[in-house]
């Protein structure tokens, strides 16, 4: 099947916002891995509710990607319950399990660092989100694969409660339009080194 103009959109978008982030993480990458500490206590303050007891799945960083080890180690050290999301098959939605400090990852699938299979699954409140780009209504483009926009559609429709998803990013990711289609799912909220955005609802 030819590919559709959206998708061949997102691709061309997708190559250039990838040497943006690139550049970002090289250039203040560190500095940033502390500050979306700071800015994600600041949506807390202005609504995300991420309380003691909550369930919250970040993603282990890969590559250039914006570092949240600091962002989950304190949730862990205030009691928030933390999760780690785990890809099965090739068109399901995630699947999280447990993380705790000190936690020894198995590398899966694309490098992508994973709970081992001993830890419990666990069903997230909130996700925070990896991307290349996003714009102001909160439309993401991801990496392909689908497959956090599978799990967010898959919650939203079902009887699992309420998701809220968050993504995290260098601020020179946003861009003007990312192009979309029925099968993408939209933020709730975005945290970059900069500041925090609340997006009207999905």
């Amino acid at each position: 099947m030819a590919p559709s103009r959206i998708d061949e959109a997102k691709r061309a978008l997708a190559q250039n916002v990838r040497s943006v982030r690139t550049a970002a993480h090289r250039d203040h990458g560190r500095a940033a891995a502390t500050e979306i500490c700071d800015q994600l206590q600041r949506a807390r303050d202005a609504g995300l509710a991420i309380e003691r007891g909550s369930i919250v799945s970040a993603y282990w960083p890969m590559r250039d990607e914006l570092d949240t080890r600091k962002l989950i180690a304190g949730f862990h050290e205030e009691g928030v319950r933390c999760a780690l999301p785990v890809m099965g098959a090739k068109d399901a939605p995630l699947s999280f399990r447990r993380w705790q400090s000190g936690d020894v990852l198995e590398e899966a699938s694309f490098g992508v660092a994973e709970p081992n299979s001993d830890q419990p699954t666990l069903t997230p409140d909130v996700i925070l989100v990896p991307l290349l780009a996003v714009d102001g209504d909160g439309n993401r483009l991801g990496y392909g694969g689908g497959y956090y926009d599978r799990t967010l559609l898959q919650r939203r429709q079902g009887r699992e409660g309420p998701v809220v998803a968050v993504g995290v990013a260098y601020d020179a990711q946003r861009v003007p339009v990312v192009p979309q289609d029925e099968g993408d799912a939209r933020l709730d909220w975005l945290i970059t080194e900069q500041g925090f955005t609340r997006f009207g609802p999905s």
